[in-house]
């Protein structure tokens, strides 16, 4: 019984903490989204959409989260109109109206290096669940450490000519 009532706490546990990050990623991602020096040059910004991306079957995942997004930010961050929309990896890499793109956990490898060499290729920002995608070219990430930390992958963001506020460059780590 012990056993059982341990490994019910941790999976509960690790669950809430998933959440936590869900939630975070919700609530900063758009802003940063936002930072986007180029985002008005880039579309009309009364169409700016915000890309929650899936891999595989995870498509309920990724509708839920851009849902939220959108109840969230009730469509407007920093004095701009978007709309999030979940998309698979095939149906963002053939838009040309994405500004900004956040990759679900769980996507395979061969996903994440596509969509990366579309962002680079695009100038389109990309950010990931995971820190370690940054390693297939993802722009950044968003970590819960002690506290929320913003990572950027100093070579995409070179490579992709990204241009951001000055203000993320002072808050985020820049990782090579």
């Amino acid at each position: 019984m012990r056993i059982v009532l341990l490994l019910l706490i941790g999976y509960f546990s690790l669950f809430s903490h998933e959440s936590f990050i869900i939630n975070t990623h919700i609530r900063m991602l758009p802003k940063i989204m936002a930072l986007d020096s180029r985002l008005s040059s880039k579309i009309d910004l009364s169409k700016v959409v915000f890309a929650v991306v899936y891999d595989s079957n995870h498509k309920s995942n990724a509708n839920t989260i851009a849902d939220e997004i959108n109840k969230v930010h009730n469509g407007k961050v920093s004095n701009i109109p978007f709309t999030a929309i979940a998309l698979s990896v095939n149906e963002v890499t053939e838009r040309r109206d994405i500004s900004f793109v956040y990759i679900t956990q769980k996507c395979n490898t061969k996903s994440l290096k596509k969509i990366a060499s579309w962002g680079i290729e695009n100038s389109i920002p990309t950010f990931s669940y995971d820190v370690s995608d940054l390693d297939y070219g993802i722009l950044g990430s968003v970590a819960i450490e002690r506290n929320a930390i913003i990572y950027i992958n100093k070579n995409t963001l070179k490579e992709g000519k990204f241009h951001f506020d000055g203000t993320l460059y002072q808050i985020a780590r820049l990782i090579e």
